[in-house]
């Protein structure tokens, strides 16, 4: 994979843009780290949420599934709660994905 990153400006305004494409096989340190920021990437912020609420039970989504549907309905409200209030942070300002 090969990454170049030039100045682009527009209206005045000097940024930095970096453009990324894939050429032959992806092997290799960077190629991994990078295809694991791309996968997180494309993740939407529920699906983050979830995995966050499953990490703090230390639970893999088979496990989950495993549970009881009593538990399962707990974890889900838990989950559904958790995107309430980034949902009403997002109202406030700019939706900000930040799992602690």
């Amino acid at each position: 994979m090969t990454f170049s990153i030039s100045t682009v400006g527009i209206n005045g305004v000097r940024g930095v843009a970096v453009i990324a494409a894939t050429h032959g096989s992806t092997s290799g340190p960077v190629d991994e780290t990078a295809e694991t920021f791309l996968r997180e990437a494309r993740k939407s912020p529920a699906e983050r949420t979830k995995e966050a609420v499953l990490k703090r039970y230390n639970l893999t989504q088979e496990q989950f599934d495993q549970l009881a549907p009593e538990k399962q309905a707990a974890i889900r409200r838990e989950i559904e709660d958790e995107m309430r209030r980034k949902l009403g942070r997002a109202q406030g300002g700019a939706f900000a994905d930040v799992v602690v």
